[in-house]
């Protein structure tokens, strides 16, 4: 008879990303349950997104779309309403409110290095310098940037939460410090303005 651990065990062959040493303790154990619930057949498993799952890809009227692939931080993704409180003479148990605006901060994604995705984001920085160069404004320069969160099925139609990032361009890139007397894996950060994510779905 095969048991339920044995069903799971194959699961996890048929997925690998789901039985990357990668993931940490908690992480892990969501990860056998999701596959045993394949495994299983069940359709109730909670489609919550992992924090160590998600993709960036760029899109842009100059380009159809690149793919940045996956990376291993991203920090940054907020949201701030700006406001002013005002209080009126003779008014004492309310204020009120007077909206100012949105801020979004820069967004700062961190991995190491590695092919093709690394040349991928190199070809983005070319096309981007290409159009500075060309004394291009930056109305006409911002791009799309989509990030996508995946849950422990990782399926690529149907991710946990989508984030697109709209008018974006990158400010900074640093690649990895070398030395032949090191062993660090080296690593690359990109850093890009946007506008938002909150644009009205059409």
């Amino acid at each position: 008879m095969v048991s339920i651990s044995d069903v799971a065990s194959a699961a996890q062959i048929g997925l690998p990303g789901l039985a990357t040493p990668a993931l940490p303790g908690s992480m892990a154990s969501t990860a056998v349950s999701a596959a045993r619930g394949l495994a299983a057949g069940l359709s109730t498993f909670r489609p919550l997104g992992l924090a160590m799952r998600f993709s960036v890809n760029v899109a842009g009227a100059r380009f159809d779309g690149i793919d940045l692939g996956a990376w291993t931080s991203c920090e940054g993704l907020n949201v701030k309403f700006e406001y002013e409180t005002i209080r009126s003479g003779g008014e004492y148990g309310s204020a009120y409110i007077l909206p100012k605006y949105v801020s979004f901060e820069p967004v700062t994604l961190m991995r190491a290095v590695e092919r093709p995705y690394s040349d991928a984001v190199q070809t983005w920085l070319r096309l981007v310098s290409a159009q500075w160069q060309t004394a291009m404004g930056l109305p006409s320069l911002g791009d799309t940037v989509t990030i996508s969160m995946f849950d422990a099925y990782q399926n690529p139609d149907l991710p946990a939460a989508t984030w697109q990032l709209q008018n974006a361009f990158p400010v900074a890139w640093r690649g990895p410090s070398m030395s032949a007397k090191g062993r660090e894996i080296g690593s690359e950060t990109l850093v890009f303005e946007h506008d938002g994510f909150l644009e009205p779905s059409l």
